[in-house]
């Protein structure tokens, strides 16, 4: 009963924490707390602007999104196709014969898909199972870090385009961006994982969750209510490496197909199709088509806007990464 001093050997409930405000005084808080996280909404405006400009391709080219038309006349070995203009304000790429800024735009939607599908499930993996092993110690954290520590041992890159080498000539076209993303969440996951699982082996061994236990909560409710909110700022940090880590093998397997015509890279593609829009095969085919050491042969829009496309969603990912760290934080001292 309440006002009674406890039994003596009993553990005391841990105070609760403030009520966050219900109805409209809740979302004036949580605006009021966005307003003085200027990180967070940059990188928020940031993504719904691509957001707006994939749900822009979804609608404006429709089925055809995926097969942008081509103009022969702008695949010229020994000539510029047509640059930077009001007709065309990226230019056109000269391997591909395509716009370049119709291109990204039509990328945007299947980008957004393939990087948000590989980081999710990556990340969702690796902070389940680096918090529980964590948490449980033992043989599941042993089995755990013996696992990841397999993988982290070859750069991600490098062991993701191994692995696709000896997978994709087995796969259908149609299916090879399903395989790649796949592979490249099976490579990536470790690297969420060690980071949470440290982080997630001092608060088992913090006096809130040692209380927690003491007082009845199981272990699911330890793992979701005390130690995953505690643990997500290794994801946060890991998350924008990847992103470009992705782009990375993306723009390596046209750039090296299409570079001096090799054989051996040449049938191996991530893509359904040349043609299928992809920001990192753009940048790929812009660099090994554009590209040149003579001035007068090297156009440099083919590449140059792919690459500034890719820096930008990355840095919105840096942003968006570092706000959620500072809103995360300032809700814990709150």
């Amino acid at each position: 009963m309440s006002g009674l001093p406890a039994p003596p050997g009993a553990v005391a409930d841990a105070p609760e924490p403030a009520p966050f405000p219900e109805g409209p005084g809740a979302w004036a808080h949580l605006w009021g707390r966005m307003r003085r996280n200027p990180t967070l909404l940059a990188g928020l405006g940031l993504l719904a602007a691509f957001g707006t400009a994939g749900g822009a391709a979804l609608v404006h080219y429709g089925a055809g999104r995926n097969t942008p038309p081509v103009d022969p006349d702008w695949v010229q070995p020994l000539l510029l196709p047509p640059g930077p203009s009001w007709s065309h304000p990226f230019g056109t790429d000269k391997g591909l014969g395509v716009d370049v800024l119709s291109a990204l735009v039509r990328a945007t939607p299947n980008d957004l898909a393939l990087v948000g599908a590989i980081l999710l499930m990556a990340a969702v993996v690796g902070l389940l199972v680096g918090a529980w092993a964590g948490l449980a110690g033992g043989g599941t954290d042993l089995i755990a870090l013996a696992a990841a520590d397999l993988l982290v041992g070859v750069p991600p890159f490098f062991l993701v385009v191994v692995l696709y080498l000896g997978v994709a000539p087995l796969v259908p076209p149609s299916e090879t961006l399903l395989v790649f993303v796949l592979l490249f969440a099976f490579v990536l996951w470790p690297y969420y994982a060690r980071p949470v699982r440290a982080v997630a082996q001092r608060s088992a061994g913090s006096a809130y969750v040692e209380s927690a236990r003491a007082a009845g909560a199981g272990s699911d409710r330890l793992l979701f209510r005390h130690v995953l909110p505690n643990s997500l700022y290794p994801v946060l940090a890991q998350l924008p490496i990847d992103v470009f880590n992705v782009f990375f093998v993306l723009s390596v397997f046209p750039f090296i197909g299409c570079f001096g015509g090799s054989a051996a890279f040449a049938p191996i593609s991530i893509t359904p199709s040349a043609l299928y829009p992809e920001w990192g095969a753009l940048l790929g085919y812009g660099a090994c088509f554009g590209w040149s050491l003579e001035p007068s042969l090297d156009a440099w829009w083919s590449y140059v806007f792919p690459a500034a496309v890719i820096v930008v969603f990355g840095f919105t990912v840096v942003l968006l990464c570092d706000g959620l760290e500072r809103h995360l934080g300032g809700e814990a001292r709150r």
